[in-house]
């Protein structure tokens, strides 16, 4: 923009001798263009995070590291914005991601962001990624969009924004609708509580028929019981924290009841079959699409399918209510701009471009939620093609009530192995008891890497 007032002067010199005076009348400094024929030629103003016109930028390809490759309609909406920066995905496949970080840095092909897939503490630590603040405090999009509160505390450390929350993927209960009219049960109300959905699954359930009321699937204890020891008031955020994220209450006496309370739909109801169960039976129940349980849990990755292939009546309903709120679970996908890539300026548009209007109802019509808060996008789960036909409310509901889940800047959360033992203990049979000095050891543990850090 230093230019412009000079280029404007030049430009209404010309005016002047082509009888166009009133063209350059009201200049203030450039910052107004003084007519259409000025809008024409004058090079359009530009900000920090907004690159000059594509005519005069080299051709950019910036390495996004993922492990999911449905996103490439999204990559074309970004490039026919920034028609020179194209989207490059590199794929995972089960490696860590440092490993491919320092493998491409060694290569000299230095990859530009990347999603998560342990706690953001120990990528900062080994110096891999940027502090996003900067970038935020002087980005049009973020300054005029409204985020929800705490929009960036579980990725934030030390004051530093170590990555934003990609996609915000919400939790839903999936309902067999079928197996549910098979045995004369009517779709539950969103209000439901957890007697309610223990009761409509001992309803359901007919061994004989190979039915059953839940699917066999370690999500039920993931989010499920986690959300319920919310609801019930025995844990203040999800996987067992407590308030301040510094500890676990998985060895509590509540929570370990909970823990009971799932076991038993396994053990004593029957409503559940275990892993052993469920391999004898050719592991038909482990898949909800298989139309043989009447319940499980899903995100936004299982609706594609669902919608594809399901020869059942589907439908959703939000997590149960407990004695004193109705939680749910969202995850957020963290993304992160790599400290090695060498065009950052171009990949922070890529991750600003997340809150633009657009890309928030393309993650709507994938059954993702919005992250930006406005009347438009709320709007838009009752327009999106998704949901024609489901359960619109419980989607809104799931959105309004969720609880994120941490983890990613809880220090030695990857040692915090709570969910292989639950797993154990509600589909195996594993005492429960275990829980008690493991959780009693990472909760020391969890204090001294914390203690250190400082």
């Amino acid at each position: 923009m230093k230019n412009k007032r000079g280029f404007t002067w030049m430009l209404c010199i010309v005016l002047m001798f082509s009888v166009i005076l009133t063209a350059c009348s009201g200049n203030n400094g450039g910052t107004n263009a003084p007519s259409n024929a000025a809008e024409a030629t004058d090079p359009p103003a530009t900000t920090d995070n907004q690159p000059a016109p594509e005519e005069n930028k080299e051709p950019v390809t910036l390495k996004l590291i993922s492990w999911s490759d449905s996103y490439t309609e999204l990559y074309k909406k970004f490039n026919e914005k920034y028609p020179w920066i194209t989207i490059e995905q590199v794929p995972v496949n089960s490696q860590p991601i440092m490993e491919i970080i320092a493998s491409l840095e060694a290569a000299g092909t230095p990859a530009d962001l990347t999603w998560i897939d342990s706690d953001l503490i120990t990528f900062d630590q080994a110096g891999l990624v940027e502090d996003l603040t900067p970038y935020i405090d002087k980005d049009p999009t973020f300054q005029d969009v409204q985020l929800p509160e705490g929009f960036f505390d579980t990725m934030t450390y030390k004051d530093k924004k170590l990555a934003v929350p990609f996609v915000d993927v919400p939790m839903w209960i999936l309902v067999n609708k079928d197996l549910l009219a098979k045995h004369g049960v009517e779709m539950p109300a969103n209000d439901w509580t957890y007697d309610d959905f223990r009761d409509v699954a001992k309803k359901i359930t007919d061994p004989e028929a190979g039915e059953y009321g839940l699917t066999t699937q370690p999500e039920f204890q993931m989010r499920v019981l986690s959300t319920k020891a919310i609801a019930d008031g025995h844990a203040a955020n999800i996987h067992y924290m407590n308030e301040d994220l510094t500890q676990s209450l998985l060895n509590t006496p509540d929570v370990m009841n909970d823990v009971r309370w799932l076991s038993d739909f396994v053990w004593k109801d029957g409503s559940m079959q275990s892993n052993a169960k469920a391999a004898e039976t050719g592991d038909v129940t482990r898949e909800f699409i298989n139309g043989k349980t009447g319940f499980a849990i899903g995100g936004d990755w299982v609706l594609p399918g669902l919608k594809k292939d399901a020869k059942f009546e589907w439908d959703v309903l939000p997590f149960p209510r407990g004695k004193v709120s109705q939680p749910g679970y969202s995850i957020y996908g963290p993304l992160a701009l790599l400290s090695g890539s060498k065009h950052k300026e171009e990949a922070f548009l890529w991750i600003s471009f997340q809150f633009s209007k657009e890309a928030q109802k393309w993650k709507i019509d994938q059954g993702a939620n919005a992250s930006v808060i406005d009347p438009e996008l709320t709007a838009y789960y009752d327009e999106t093609p998704m949901w024609e036909g489901k359960n619109k409310e419980a989607v809104k509901i799931a959105k309004e009530n969720a609880k994120i889940q941490p983890g990613v800047t809880i220090p030695a959360w990857s040692e915090y192995n709570w969910n292989n033992i639950l797993n154990e203990i509600i589909f195996d049979g594993a005492d429960i008891n275990r829980l008690i000095p493991e959780t009693e050891k990472w909760n020391k543990r969890t204090l001294e890497v914390r203690e250190s850090l400082k």
